[in-house]
């Protein structure tokens, strides 16, 4: 089952660094991230920040390694860490995040549109 881990993080830096550790070790398939604002309570105070959002796509058997690795690499105090399960999902696809999550060399992903 295909499983994706979502986090936040403060910058595009950190959070490249992370991104191509965890895909270098085949514990995520793939990271997509993207710029958010967040609104949130911290300390007694009500921020405005921007943060960058980002799904850690993985498998049921990669999910906790991959976790770990967040969490150690992490650079806030308490990181969102929370997991959500892909319960339906393309067999393409879910045969991709596979092979990519496996220590062997993964299938190259055709990103071109079909015509």
């Amino acid at each position: 089952m295909g499983i994706v881990i979502v986090s936040t993080y403060p910058d595009k830096k950190s959070l490249d660094k992370i991104a191509n550790i965890v895909v270098r070790k085949r514990l995520a398939a793939c990271v997509n991230y993207t710029k958010i604002n967040s609104v949130y309570a911290w300390k007694g105070k009500i921020e405005n920040t921007v943060e960058f959002l980002a799904l850690f796509k993985t498998i049921e058997k990669s999910k906790k390694l991959l976790k770990e690795e967040i969490e150690k690499t992490h650079p806030y105090q308490v990181p969102e860490i929370a997991e959500i399960k892909m319960d339906s999902i393309n067999m393409s696809y879910q045969n991709w995040l596979v092979d990519s999550t496996r220590k062997s060399k993964p299938e190259k992903r055709n990103n071109s549109s079909k015509k």
